[in-house]
């Protein structure tokens, strides 16, 4: 017997209501599913696998508001967080000295063995003239020795590096001139600054250069002394060690995605070489 009129409108209307319960379903479930996928994408991006992929990749990844892109930062500006996604790792100083701000950051060898450290970098005012790798300047004047010991090496940097088991002098350069001689230069650097620190600490405590070369991630907006931070004075404490630690190897992986320390990445070398 056919349908009444009022009977076929009450099941057209059930079937509606069916229709778009299911259409409002089907969305949620894709909005979850979106939501899944970037809540995976921005744990994935913070673990080194992730950087490593994010960084080595020259593409721009673009995903609604997800942004991943590769930022030059100065070391010595407040740290850079960016609005879609956080910074691997934000190293903060742990205390500050006249002249000095203090890291203490750590890193695991190939094996996953680990090493902790303390990075005593000069303040901005602090740096290598640039071209010397004998002279510091502060504020743009040439400083004597004397004054790199009482206002970078002042007594409270002295008792921190006095623990070490092993300190490490490192050189820098900025991104002008020849890569070649740049990284002479670099190497220089380390030498002076382990010469500088050997009369600051006790005549036990084992001494290396670590040359990290010329920086090498161009910034065309910098003018000479825009780069000034890329050449900073920096003394390196060993503080601990597991046992059979490779040093470079832990030292690397501590220094690697610290938005306010050199990376290891930002430069052409990472030679630790044993000086005492």
């Amino acid at each position: 017997m056919p349908l009444g009129t009022d009977k076929l409108k009450e099941q057209f209307q059930k079937s509606k209501k069916v229709r778009r319960a299911w259409s409002t379903y089907k969305w949620f479930d894709r909005i979850r599913g979106w939501q899944d996928w970037y809540n995976w994408l921005s744990t994935f991006l913070q673990t080194k696998a992730g950087a490593a992929a994010a960084l080595g990749s020259t593409a721009v990844l673009t995903t609604a508001a997800v942004v991943v892109h590769n930022v030059v930062v100065d070391p010595y500006a407040e740290p850079y967080v960016p609005t879609e996604i956080a910074p691997l790792s934000a190293a903060e100083p742990m205390r500050q000295t006249k002249g000095t701000l203090i890291f203490e950051i750590e890193g695991r060898d190939k094996a996953g063995r680990r090493g902790t450290f303390d990075v005593v970098v000069a303040k901005k005012q602090f740096l290598w003239v640039r071209g010397s790798a004998e002279d510091l300047e502060r504020d743009g004047r040439v400083i004597s020795g004397a004054e790199i010991a009482g206002d970078v090496l002042d007594q409270e940097v002295r008792d921190g590096l006095a623990s070490a088991r092993e300190i490490v002098a490192v050189g820098t350069a900025s991104q002008e001139g020849n890569p070649v001689e740049e990284k002479k230069r670099a190497a220089r650097r380390a030498t002076r600054t382990a010469e500088l620190v050997s009369g600051a600490i006790d005549a036990s405590i084992p001494i290396s250069s670590l040359n990290l070369g010329q920086y090498r991630e161009r910034c065309f907006s910098c003018d000479a002394d825009g780069t000034n931070w890329q050449r900073p004075f920096m003394v390196i404490a060993v503080k601990e060690l597991e046992e059979g630690t490779v040093v470079a190897e832990a030292l690397a992986d501590a220094m690697t995605g610290k938005e306010r320390l050199p990376s290891p990445a930002s430069y052409s070398a990472f030679e630790l070489t044993k000086i005492r």
